[in-house]
């Protein structure tokens, strides 16, 4: 059978990282990392861990479009059961969708032996109560695209070595697309390293050979047996890919990146090249995660965190094998849903009939409140619109007083202007005639005759030269501009005898 689970998000202040793997737990906390003793249980303190791709089933599989999303995971539960044959043991099935243009749904499902992830995680259990996610390890890489670190729109494979498992996934355009267990876990490697070598040699000396050069290493029987382990591991990572780029229609593949639980193994980015025709990059992101220690946390641990905090922060769906869930709050469980409802019917039950006497007891009440009110009032209202109609009428006579006094002011302002106009204003023509004069005298024009009628003059000049008198025109214009409104002369015309020009000059006067 198929275990149904749920789960319920709220606030917390912290995550605990747990490795069922190794017993070991880390604080996440204001984006640092560090580690910590067995943590007990605090309610604002969310645990998470992750399932290696061993202890789970990984596959697909198609749903008919025509069944309801209500009946969704009866139908996948179902399917998974005829498909892998998991009849007769209860297991944990997790599942999210893919976009697919075939006539059904295509899924991605995760499914874990009830009773394996019991015994596996119990020792966690023990110490923190509840495990609120455990994420399948291969979904951990997901962050990655969402935190925009990688491309979305590559082919990338992730080789990740475990001291007790290891596998590799793909992701296609940022989404998860396969994943598969490999046979060469840390362990392995070392079992098969002894085997090679003909001695038994202690773990951390050959976890310490991966870690260093090749170059390095003097024992000839080493170097060949990491040689040998290192061609095994890829000629299978090799059938993998092929298979996949075949199952997938994928052309090629943009990176490879590799890791481990001991972190970068040396020149394994050389060997991807040799076996793979591609060199693999280190698994090297920034997780914008710190440490107040000297702790180094293992790359799974720094992705379960940020795939932790994304979860919590944005509620993001994802695939949760946990079977360790919190309790739901008192009024969500279904003996605080009945008594909740029990109570509140005897609330009402009691309540509804003194209501409506309580209603009719306070409405009579006010109705005699606001007669009473009224009565005072209309005598107030009375006064308040006699009050009202005098300042109308005092407003009608105000405004009229004020227009006759406004035009009053009107016609002293006009006047004053006028009288400040000429007061200070006004230039004496006696003084421009003056100017004017030795302008004459230093064009050499002379006048005989000036007639004036108001600000309009109008003088003979003579000339010995028409070029003078026109000159002097120009220089008048430019130079009385702000005085003289108009200048003209209508005609220079030379005397019959042909001594002089003369020419009569109009001006008006500003």
């Amino acid at each position: 059978m198929v275990i149904k689970k749920d789960s319920a998000k709220s606030s917390f202040d912290s995550i605990i990282i747990a490795n069922p793997y190794t017993g070991l737990y880390s604080i996440v906390k204001n984006n640092t990392i560090d580690p910590i003793a067995k943590p007990s249980f605090i309610a604002t303190r969310f645990t998470s861990s992750y399932l290696s791709n061993k202890e789970m089933i990984v596959s697909s599989l198609y749903i008919s479009r025509r069944v309801p999303d209500e009946d969704l995971r009866s139908a996948i539960e179902i399917k998974a059961e005829e498909d892998l044959g998991i009849n007769g043991e209860e297991y944990i099935i997790d599942f999210f969708e893919v976009e697919s243009n075939t006539e059904d749904r295509l899924f991605h499902i995760f499914v874990v032996k009830a009773d394996e992830l019991y015994k596996l995680f119990n020792a966690v259990k023990n110490d923190v109560k509840y495990i609120d996610l455990i994420v399948p390890a291969p979904l951990l890489y997901n962050v990655l695209y969402k935190q925009n670190i990688l491309l979305t729109n590559e082919v990338h494979i992730f080789i990740y070595f475990m001291h007790h498992d290891a596998f590799i996934t793909i992701y296609k355009n940022g989404n998860f697309a396969y994943s598969k267990a490999l046979d060469q876990s840390l362990d392995k490697m070392y079992d098969r390293y002894c085997e090679l070598t003909g001695q038994h040699s202690e773990k951390d000396t050959f976890l310490n050979l991966l870690k260093h050069d090749a170059s390095q290493i003097s024992n000839t029987a080493s170097q060949e047996a990491l040689m040998k382990i290192f061609r095994e591991l890829f000629l299978s990572i090799n059938d993998v890919i092929i298979y996949v780029k075949r199952s997938l229609k994928l052309e090629s593949i943009d990176e490879i990146y590799i890791c481990s639980d001991i972190g970068e193994i040396s020149d394994i980015n050389e060997h991807s090249l040799s076996y793979l025709g591609k060199q693999s990059k280190d698994f090297n992101f920034n997780y914008n995660i710190g440490t107040n220690t000297q702790y180094v946390a293992n790359k799974l641990e720094l992705l379960l965190a940020k795939t932790s905090i994304d979860y919590i922060e944005n509620d993001t769906p994802l695939p949760n094998m946990t079977q360790f869930h919190r309790p739901p709050s008192f009024e969500k469980r279904p003996g605080g849903k009945f008594l909740i409802s029990i109570g509140i019917a005897a609330i009402l039950g009691l309540t509804y009939p003194l209501f409506y006497l309580l209603s009719s007891f306070i409405n009579n009440i006010q109705i005699i409140r606001y007669t009473y009110q009224s009565n005072e009032l209309s005598s107030e209202v009375e006064h308040y619109k006699k009050t009202i109609e005098a300042k109308k009428n005092e407003i009608k006579l105000l405004s009229l007083e004020e227009k006759r006094e406004a035009e009053a002011y009107h016609a002293k302002e006009v006047t004053l202007n006028t009288i400040y106009d000429k007061k200070v204003n006004y230039r004496m023509k006696s003084q421009t005639f003056y100017d004017l004069a030795n302008d004459l005298q230093q064009y050499g024009v002379s006048v005989d005759k000036l007639q004036n009628n108001d600000n309009n003059f109008s003088l003979s000049l003579i000339s010995d030269g028409d070029r003078k008198v026109t000159e002097l025109i120009k220089y008048i214009s430019n130079k009385y501009y702000n005085v003289i409104k108009k200048i003209d002369i209508k005609l220079i015309e030379k005397d019959q005898n042909g001594t002089y020009y003369k020419g009569i000059l109009t001006m008006e006067f500003k």
